[in-house]
């Protein structure tokens, strides 16, 4: 299967919606029933808090760019133990999943359809769902591009509408709640804001083509979705109140069915209802396509599409069961939601990056080490290269004096030549002068000497280069002596016969 690429833009715009997901409608009464009228201050200071969390997943995915969270899981842990934290995982994103498509049943069946039975809702969501998965990332990621304006224009109109009705001594007085009560709506208020931004390590930095400019966009996103929130919670404190804030199920949607303007323009709740199917349907889909994806890399599967009808139809199943009531739901989210997330959003994340900066020093380490090995064995390959090279240099030089030894003999022999024609000269010339009955032992007696007298001359000659040359030289010196011998014995045998002539 081909990878597939979202742009930064794309991926921003993710982030802004995944972060808001079903925080829009659940977290204002959540955290209102702790903090009373503060808390907006502890949505505050959580959307701060979440930038840490943040620079968790924004590191962890730099040590591993090429890889999404499940395949970093099994390179980082190993086969065995990434296998393990890989279920784990995938079970929360499962459970998760179907507790999405739980509470969009029950939203729906209670704010605006009552007779309608929850599966209709879930079956009817969870087809889209799947269909999004099996068109694949990038086609999820143009469709959010087109949301996303939608939802920003209706949450707008929805915060300009709704302003004539603040009630500014709704939030009086300022920090009356206890720094216990303050300390556990953060904790709520990061569980459902933040905690779920980890399934963008699916997508982030392997299928995002520019990264730093994802990095910049996984942070404003973030901190788009926070001024979201954090608005939607005053408003709903200066307009409800922290009493009827904290005791409304959805109080966002009760929020906008008290817009009214002029008497004509009303009950145009429908508008929030939009902004939460929109948001819900970015994170459901997160929670769904790392569920799918996840389990065909564990499979060794290369094409996780198969699993997407057997998949859909369990998160289904899982969300008629997951709750039976909203009291159940309520008493989750609050109780063992923000531990089971931790363990596996954050504890899970902070172990993969420890075990990334090891394994990256070490590697580090072990490529300093051949580097240093390297750069010894250049030395040693530069040193002996100019060992050679002054060898070369030498033999050069060598084999100059040795042609020159050479040289030397055949001028020798040249000159032995030129003093033997005129020694023979003189021999025919005494011959024809002399008496026809002279011994000729006599003359060959004279020609011997006359012939003997160049060689003794070469042999001074061949003593003084000896003398003047190194061993080798004086070697081949030797044996041009012992070839230029060798020469002169022909040339004694020729002017032998012609006296005997």
């Amino acid at each position: 299967m081909e990878k597939e690429v979202i742009s930064s833009r794309q991926f921003t715009i993710i982030t802004f919606l995944l972060s808001i997901g079903t925080a829009i409608l659940i977290i204002p009464s959540s955290i209102a029933s702790s903090s009373k009228q503060d808390a907006w201050i502890a949505a505050s200071i959580g959307v701060v808090l979440s930038l840490l969390v943040v620079k968790l997943f924004v590191t962890l995915g730099d040590q591993t760019p090429t890889l999404n969270f499940i395949e970093a899981n099994e390179k980082l842990l190993g086969r065995f133990f990434g296998k393990i934290t890989v279920v784990c995982f995938l079970s929360l994103t499962l459970f998760a999943g179907g507790e999405l498509l739980y509470f969009i049943g029950a939203f729906m069946k209670t704010e605006v359809m009552p007779e309608t039975p929850t599966m209709a809702f879930a079956l009817l969501f969870i087809i889209i769902i799947m269909y999004a998965t099996y068109l694949g990332i990038e086609n999820f990621a143009r469709s959010a591009e087109i949301l996303f304006p939608m939802f920003v224009l209706i949450f707008i109109f929805f915060v300009v509408s709704i302003t004539p009705q603040i009630k500014f001594e709704n939030i009086q007085p300022i920090m009356e709640a206890s720094k216990t009560s303050i300390l556990y709506s953060i904790i709520r208020f990061i569980s459902v804001f933040s905690f779920s931004l980890v399934m963008l390590l699916m997508i982030y930095p392997a299928s995002v083509n520019v990264q730093q400019s994802s990095k910049k966009g996984f942070f404003i996103g973030m901190l788009l979705g926070g001024f979201v929130l954090v608005t939607l919670i005053i408003l709903s404190i200066l307009v409800l109140g922290p009493a009827n804030t904290a005791s409304r199920t959805f109080p966002s949607y009760a929020l906008a069915q008290r817009i009214s303007i002029g008497n004509f323009l009303q009950r145009i709740e429908i508008i929030m209802a939009f902004m939460w199917i929109v948001s819900i349907f970015i994170r459901t889909f997160m929670y769904f396509y790392t569920t799918v994806v996840g389990i065909a890399q564990i499979m060794k599967l290369k094409d996780h599409r198969p699993l997407i009808l057997p998949m859909g139809i369990i998160m289904v199943g899982l969300s008629q069961i997951v709750h039976p009531d909203i009291v159940h739901s309520n008493i989750y989210n609050d109780e063992i939601w923000p531990i089971y997330a931790f363990v596996c959003t954050i504890l899970l994340p902070i172990l993969l990056l420890i075990v990334a900066v090891i394994r990256n020093r070490k590697s580090l380490g072990n490529s300093t080490e051949m580097g240093h090995a390297d750069s010894n064995e250049g030395q040693m390959t530069d040193a002996s290269n100019a060992v050679s090279n002054q060898v070369n240099q030498a033999k050069p030089n060598k084999m100059n004096s040795n042609q020159e030894n050479q040289t030397k003999p055949a001028t020798m022999d040249s000159n032995q030549d030129i003093q033997t024609k005129p020694a023979t000269m003189n021999s025919n010339q005494e011959n024809q002068t002399n008496d026809a009955n002279t011994d000729s032992t006599q003359d060959n007696q004279d020609n011997q000497e006359k012939i003997d007298n160049p060689v003794s001359t070469q042999d001074n000659q061949d003593k003084s280069a000896k003398s003047n040359s190194s061993q080798v030289i004086q070697s081949e010196a030797g044996n041009a002596t012992s070839k230029q011998d060798d020469q002169a014995t022909p040339d004694k045998t020729s002017s032998d016969k012609k006296n005997l002539e």
